[in-house]
């Protein structure tokens, strides 16, 4: 793996989508295409082996067509930390073409919590207490993921 980004505070491998399928490892990923320096989300999921999700992945057609080029992956070998990795993103980017609900102030919380990220759980607390989105930066109004 060359290029790697940093996302929330982890180092995440930044593959074209044809490379996805030799990545067999457990990990959060993210459907994404680049905008300028930065990255913008589609869609976030999480899976015990990314070829084999990706080889039949719902999203992947639609992805593309809205211009989605990449995908960034977290190596997480745990189910229970990939889970918790997968609802702060999805509660952090609310990236469209996730069809589940996007998760709670509180299932952000207690997700982020789980993962050792104060800041991000300080946020999806203050958006509990506000009910909005709350605290973060102007800048932050589209699902931009990182700087490349």
């Amino acid at each position: 793996m060359g290029r790697r980004v940093e996302i929330l505070g982890e180092m995440f491998a930044v593959l074209p989508f044809d490379e996805a399928r030799f990545f067999n490892l457990p990990c959060v990923y993210l459907m994404v295409h680049q905008a300028g320096d930065n990255f913008v989300v589609h869609y976030v999921g999480q899976t015990s082996k990314l070829n084999q999700r990706y080889a039949s992945h719902h999203q992947l057609a639609v992805a593309k067509a809205r211009g989605a080029t990449h995908v960034l992956v977290l190596v997480v070998r745990d189910a229970r930390d990939r889970l918790a990795f997968e609802t702060m993103m999805r509660w952090f980017y609310k990236p469209p073409l996730n069809a589940e609900e996007v998760p709670s102030h509180m299932q952000g919380w207690r997700a982020a919590m789980h993962c050792g990220k104060a800041d991000i759980a300080e946020l999806a607390r203050a958006s509990h207490m506000t009910c909005e989105r709350g605290l973060l930066p102007p800048a932050v109004k589209e699902p931009v993921v990182a700087r490349g």
